[in-house]
């Protein structure tokens, strides 16, 4: 516990702009187009069993469950500002909005909700015991690897309003994934540690092969593949970290500047230049 505590506290935390999420949530509460669950469906049996029970699975997870930080010093984050209390708010109204996009989904494929799994009582367990920024980090990577989840599901699943769905909660998990971004660039101004990043990569790894272990069977039954997800949770994070490090990191900020003027620089050299022989 201590030494989870050490590696992700953090050094003389700066402010957060809270009011741009408050008006971004606000702003994503419109032109969302509902899927036409009316729609005809037709889909082999054996696919829509397995994609049943993942989806089923997955709207407890996302959003069914308590919908809320449940770690037992959440109230330290939510408490910290009025601001940070709203947005946290607007935040799960939007995973409840994933489970009620989910529910409409299972009612399609003819699937029967579940009230709690094996994997759903682990999650919450670790989330309520290793505090909030540890609960926060966890839901971060959480997101992040379901979003290849729904990527895969989106390619393969060949009916529209269920790609529909997965089109709307991407959407959503892509700001939501800005979200920590900042919030963690705000937390620790001057770059996450060396280890911070080991624990990112391993937790991300560990949470996917969890995903594969009970969702694998429903993406191989459509189409998917393990490399497939695997390579969306890969380039999730190094992208995650990519622009931490933009935020946070100054060298790291000339160097990308220096490589664009490069790169702008050779676009503009003519092509019969490259092309001349050496004198």
């Amino acid at each position: 516990m201590r030494i989870l505590t050490a590696l992700f506290s953090a050094r003389r935390p700066s402010a957060m702009n809270y009011q741009r999420w408050i008006a971004h949530f606000h702003a994503n509460r419109l032109d969302r187009r509902e899927p036409d669950w009316e729609a005809p469906f037709h889909m082999p049996e054996e696919k829509r069993r397995l994609l049943a029970l993942s989806l089923a699975e997955y709207q407890l997870g996302d959003g069914g469950g308590e919908c809320c930080l449940v770690a037992r010093n959440a109230e330290r984050y939510r408490g910290s500002a009025e601001d940070a209390r709203t947005v946290v708010d607007h935040w799960f109204a939007e995973e409840r909005e994933h489970s009620r996009l989910l529910t409409h989904a299972v009612k399609r494929v003819g699937g029967t909700f579940v009230s709690s799994t094996f994997g759903f009582e682990l999650f919450y367990a670790i989330r309520r015991r290793l505090g909030v920024q540890f609960e926060m980090l966890v839901l971060l990577i959480v997101e992040i690897v379901s979003t290849g989840y729904y990527r895969v599901i989106r390619r393969h699943v060949d009916d529209e309003p269920l790609g529909a769905m997965c089109k709307l909660i991407l959407r959503d998990e892509a700001r939501h994934i800005d979200f920590h971004r900042d919030r963690l660039a705000a937390r620790y101004p001057r770059g996450v540690s060396f280890w911070w990043r080991c624990a990112f990569r391993l937790l991300g790894e560990a949470c996917a092969h969890f995903l594969w272990l009970g969702h694998g069977r429903c993406l191989r039954a459509l189409g998917g593949t393990r490399v497939e997800l695997f390579a969306h949770l890969r380039r999730g994070q190094a992208a995650f970290l990519r622009k931490l490090s933009y935020l946070t990191d100054p060298g790291y900020r000339s160097i990308t500047a220096r490589r664009s003027v490069c790169s702008s620089a050779c676009c503009r050299v003519p092509v019969r230049a490259w092309s001349q022989p050496a004198r």
